[in-house]
């Protein structure tokens, strides 16, 4: 039986190298964004909208992605000019320090956080230790503000952009970026370390593909890597984390089978 904690691949998949932005997501500056308008979630479902979607909320480190975010949901898409939108960004609650879903410190002050409307005319985040989110909405100027994370707002997802040179920290292996993470995980814990850098366990469905990542991986020197292939929604029904059907055969399956759980590891 493998072993149930191994190290995590994580893959932002491109299709190919020349590729902009994946389907569904639009070219913003240095980044690629898709923006859901089919209704407000809180903040914890819409983290999970964007790791679904092979994303997640937007990491604003520095002032041209902010301007670059900023200026694309300012352009009267959205009709409802007081809602806004959720970014990668929470105060711990103990801590009472922001930081972003990768772990950096979020920048105080401006210019990137607004100055709360109310008579005493702080600038936010002035929540203190109960509202623990961020987001940007028309009404603050498209600047930071805080919130409770059960609040609606829309998800904004996020992923870095590929013109044919993959991003730190990820690596080229074939047509595919590629990063890995040196630390041990359970299946879905691994899905979400992937998800905090804008990526997803990885798919090999093409034979070629699979044989480029299977040299990359053997160079490595770890055995076992866990891969983005599950029968956890129906037992017996493989399938990858886009909801692609995996090919059960050779080259991809050994026809001696050591499989016996639901998510699937790959031996080098």
């Amino acid at each position: 039986m493998f072993p149930s904690t191994i190290i995590c691949l994580l893959l932002l998949i491109i299709g190919a190298v020349t590729a902009d932005c994946p389907e569904g997501y639009e070219v913003v500056g240095s980044k690629c964004i898709h923006r859901y308008t089919g209704g407000y979630l809180t903040y914890d479902e819409a983290a999970t909208y964007c790791t679904q979607h092979f994303g997640r909320l937007p990491v604003l480190k520095d002032c041209a992605s902010f301007i670059d975010v900023a200026s694309y949901v300012n352009d009267g898409y959205s009709t409802d000019f007081n809602n806004g939108y959720w970014l990668g960004a929470t105060n711990g609650t103990l801590t009472n320090v922001w930081q972003w879903s990768d772990g950096a410190a979020v920048q105080m002050g401006a210019p990137y956080w607004a100055m709360n409307t109310g008579d005493d005319l702080r600038t936010e985040p002035n929540g203190g230790t109960s509202w623990n989110c961020a987001y940007i909405s028309g009404s603050s100027g498209w600047l930071f503000r805080d919130n409770t994370c059960t609040v609606p707002y829309y998800p904004l997802c996020s992923r870095p952009s590929v013109d044919g040179v993959c991003q730190h920290p990820f690596v080229l292996v074939g047509t595919q970026c590629v990063h890995m993470i040196t630390t041990n995980y359970p299946w879905h814990e691994a899905r979400n370390q992937c998800g905090l850098v804008g990526g997803d366990l990885i798919v090999v469905d093409d034979c070629d593909q699979y044989h480029k990542v299977a040299l990359y991986l053997a160079e490595q020197g770890d055995p076992y890597y866990w891969i983005g292939g599950s029968d956890e929604a129906e037992e017996g029904q493989w399938r990858w984390v886009d909801g692609s059907p995996m090919t059960m055969r050779l080259p991809y399956w050994s026809t001696v089978s050591i499989m016996t759980e639901e998510c699937c590891s790959c031996p080098i």
